[in-house]
């Protein structure tokens, strides 16, 4: 009697391994299907990235030029123009 449960026991956990290997087969295939289809769709969005850090790089560039370094000058100018004209009328230190 004991012997039976026994082999019934042994047969059923054998079973339950065989399912459960199935089970892990079926979830390492999907993950490989995920990890491929992430890297097909990754190629492109870094493409994207790339495009959009050049353009901002650019517009900066850009606003640097055309607009900071302009107003810097006026900045400075106005106040040399300020500071001497407190130095001639004897306000300055």
């Amino acid at each position: 009697m004991l012997a039976t449960i026994r082999d019934l026991a042994i047969i059923l956990v054998a079973l339950l391994d065989i399912v459960l290997l199935v089970i892990l087969i079926a979830i390492a295939y999907l993950i490989l299907r995920l990890v491929l289809a992430l890297r097909a769709e990754a190629q492109p969005v870094m493409g994207a990235v790339k495009k959009t850090a050049t353009t901002v790089e650019g517009t900066a560039d850009f606003v640097t030029t055309i607009v900071v370094r302009p107003l810097i000058r006026l900045v400075a100018l106005v106040f040399a123009i300020t500071r001497f004209i407190q130095v001639l009328l004897g306000r300055g230190n």
